[in-house]
């Protein structure tokens, strides 16, 4: 039961914090329903500017106040044009002025390393597959990237603060019809490296769970990347 459900609601508070956090309360007080719509709109807004600006999109960090609204969002450059986020950061300013009354803050952080995230990944994976490119090699290419990344580490943000996470396993899933040939059934092929102790509640894991959009179909994209804590 432990791979059908999101593993990270499990650690929220334990191990792991909210990429979201709305303290709605005061004279400014509005309906929590509101700020979920306005933030869902960022995200829409931001998904279709990197895709125009061929950026890889990573993890957003929302943080909603009385007084300020903060954005932190993490991508991957693959232009390498210096002044994209200038732009993007422009855009979004100008739309977030319309939805939020409050002072806006927004940052962008650049990874170098695509494999960083697991949101990082399935972008990547994304923007493989509109070079017309199949998704049994893209996905056969990851796992070996991925492969060579065991034992890397990396800084995670946990409840005990900054943390240095080291990767121990990863596991991805591909469920769909992606193979153009006469079979009409869906396949599915998983790709497992390492230990992914989903139980274990002190784990830190990163999961993702989207769909890529292809001629054949709609395919379903699930990944898991499992970080052993070094305190």
């Amino acid at each position: 039961m432990a791979q059908k459900i999101n593993p990270i609601s499990l650690r929220l508070g334990l191990t792991q914090v909210w990429d979201s956090t709305l303290q709605n309360y005061g004279k400014l007080y509005s309906n929590y329903s509101v700020i979920l719509h306005d933030q869902l709109q960022i995200h829409q807004l931001l998904t279709q500017l990197f895709k125009l600006n061929k950026l890889i999109l990573g993890t957003k960090q929302f943080n909603h106040s009385e007084n300020t609204t903060k954005l932190i969002i993490f991508y991957s450059d693959l232009t390498h044009y210096p002044n994209l986020d200038r732009s993007i950061s422009a855009e979004l300013l100008k739309s977030t002025s319309k939805w939020f009354s409050n002072k806006t803050l927004i940052r962008f952080y650049s990874k170098p390393k695509w494999f960083s995230t697991a949101n990082l990944i399935f972008n990547y994976a994304w923007f493989l597959s509109k070079q017309n490119l199949s998704l049994n090699r893209i996905f056969w290419n990851l796992y070996r990237s991925l492969k060579i990344q065991i034992n890397s580490k990396k800084i995670l943000h946990s409840t005990y603060g900054p943390i240095i996470g080291e990767l121990q396993g990863f596991r991805i899933c591909l469920s769909g019809r992606f193979d153009n040939s006469r079979n009409q059934m869906a396949k599915t092929i998983k790709y497992k490296v390492g230990s992914l102790p989903l139980m274990n509640l002190q784990s830190y894991v990163e999961f993702t769970n989207s769909e890529i959009h292809t001629k054949l179909g709609t395919c379903g994209v699930q990944l898991w990347l499992f970080y052993k804590i070094n305190y």
